[in-house]
């Protein structure tokens, strides 16, 4: 009699149908061309899938990573490339796994890969397959292209994508109406459109809509939207899209405006989406900008009160104590080493491949301080003479990172770029106090 091979589990069953409803209520998937591992919907690049990828320690795990071409479609020659990363991940697990074991880890890398290839693609692309996880995240940005079989994922470039590209709303006002989008970077989706149905309706005693109560009652109604997306996603970074007269009211009336990190000055509503991430960007990269030099200031001011450790061993050793606050880290530091005395201390690799290496522990170390609580921020480049390129505050971990963290505002926002009456928007952005 036949059977039917779960190649998530090992589970064996007599029909198509008992096979597919356990892969479905069982792993969360779906079956395609035989297989079982395409996930029901596209990961998405979010904190928790983080927190998810950084906590699966069950044994090999594959991370493939890797530059792609915007489309809606992977293109050919990115198709070619990550098949040739898939191909290296599979040899590399003829050295690490052997049997029943590999062949499951074979067969979810092979179905993750066909899942990439028939979807969407941004600047770059992780792929991450284990015995027990499985998530295909396109990146906003380009990662170092490099294949990588340990017993962690390799979620750095996770990590660097959420701090550099952080979630935000954009709220387009115009007389009548407003747009309210969310997204990262340039990939914006549109939650609400809003105009005030029918301005020659009358109200109350026959009296017309004037343009004021027009304006007034898509204030009111931006600021319920808001509301709702608040409860459902918590604050986000708000950069507000319009002419000034009326974010200037919107800033003045809604219980929201705390959330503006920015705006920017222009005429109209149908902006497409790209458009308006277009004119968000260099307020959003201002916000970003002030909040990474928030915490240079603040590894400064801990170098000055000597509680700053520097150098990876030293780091290491602070993070197995359980001793982290706050960790920085260079954006392509990386060290390859063995763990010895049952992990609780390394020595330097001489290659990435030797055998039991660890490929890179500075990933082990941003993943084990990160679930500890502690704040992870990737920076371009230290300070500390002779090149160290980590260091970390010892203290209570801080409890894990969010979306958004309400900033305090220490400055009136300043003009740049564009001139009014000109139809060029103005970018404003918000000053970030660094108390």
């Amino acid at each position: 009699m036949a059977t039917w091979h779960c190649p998530v589990c090992g589970l064996d069953f007599a029909f198509h149908s008992e096979l597919d409803w356990h892969i479905r209520e069982a792993h969360c998937l779906k079956r395609t061309a035989g297989l079982a591992g395409q996930l029901e919907r596209q990961a998405v690049l979010n904190w928790a899938l983080l927190r998810q990828l950084q906590s699966t320690d069950r044994g090999p795990s594959v991370s493939l990573l890797m530059s792609t071409t915007p489309a809606a479609v992977m293109s050919r020659s990115d198709l070619t490339d990550l098949h040739q990363l898939a191909d290296r991940a599979a040899e590399r697990l003829g050295g690490e796994v052997k049997g029943e074991g590999r062949r499951r880890i074979e067969v979810r890398l092979d179905e993750a890969v066909r899942a990439a290839e028939s979807g969407p693609t941004d600047h770059g692309l992780a792929v991450f397959v284990s015995q027990s996880e499985t998530a295909v995240v396109p990146l906003p940005f380009s990662p170092r292209e490099r294949v990588v079989v340990n017993h962690t994922f390799a979620t750095r470039d996770l990590l660097d994508a959420l701090q550099t590209f952080p979630m935000y709303r954009a709220l387009v006002l115009w007389g009548p109406g407003f747009r309210l989008l969310e997204g990262r970077a340039e990939r914006l989706s549109e939650v609400l459109v809003w105009q005030v149905p029918n301005p020659s309706v009358h109200r109350g005693r026959g009296s017309a809509w004037t343009t004021r109560q027009r304006r007034r009652a898509a204030l009111a109604e931006a600021d319920r939207a808001l509301g709702v997306r608040v409860a459902v996603l918590g604050r986000l970074p708000l950069v507000a899209v319009g002419r000034k007269h009326l974010v200037a009211e919107f800033r003045r009336r809604s219980p929201h405006a705390a959330s503006v990190v920015g705006e920017v000055d222009t005429w109209g509503s149908m902006h497409s989406r790209a458009s308006v991430a277009q004119l968000a960007a260099p307020v959003i990269q201002a916000y970003r900008e002030q909040h990474t030099q928030r915490y240079l200031v603040a590894l400064a001011s801990a170098e000055t009160s000597g509680t700053v450790v520097w150098g990876l061993e030293n780091v290491w050793d602070a993070v197995l104590a359980g001793q982290v606050e706050r960790l920085w880290v260079e954006r392509d530091y990386s060290e390859a080493g063995k763990l010895v005395d049952h992990g609780k201390r390394f020595v330097p690799a001489a290659t990435k491949d030797a055998h039991g290496a660890v490929r890179d522990i500075v990933d082990l170390v941003i993943e084990q301080a990160t679930l500890a609580g502690a704040h992870v921020e990737m920076v371009e480049q230290l300070t500390e003479a002779g090149g160290v390129r980590i260091a970390a505050q010892l203290g209570h971990p801080l409890g894990q990172e969010e979306d958004y963290v309400p900033a305090s505002l220490a400055a009136p926002p300043a003009a740049a770029g564009g001139s009014p009456g000109t139809g060029s928007p103005q970018v404003r952005h918000e000053q970030l106090s660094h108390g």
